[in-house]
């Protein structure tokens, strides 16, 4: 395995695990909420740190066309695994 293989050159082992028990509902919203400006890396999110530009539709979705980056004005994009699907 690639884990252990990676370990064993460190001369580490694993000696504690946590296991987090987050509701899929809640993975969901965060990971389809992210919106980042590719260029600087700054990260928004629809409901936790929206971009002063966002526009929603009726049915309370962003608009694309709003979801540009406070700094610069350059649009904001989601990445292709930022989906529910690839959850």
């Amino acid at each position: 395995m690639a884990l252990d293989k990676m370990l064993a050159e460190e001369g580490a082992c694993v000696t504690k695990v946590v296991e987090l028990q987050v509701p899929d509902e809640v993975l969901e919203e965060r990971i389809c909420g992210r919106w980042i400006h590719k260029a600087s890396g700054r990260s928004y999110h629809v409901k936790y740190a929206p971009p002063k530009t966002m526009k929603v539709d009726a049915d309370g979705k962003p608009v694309k066309e709003s979801m540009t980056d406070d700094e610069t004005g350059e649009p904001l994009m989601q990445r292709p695994d930022d989906t529910a699907s690839a959850l």
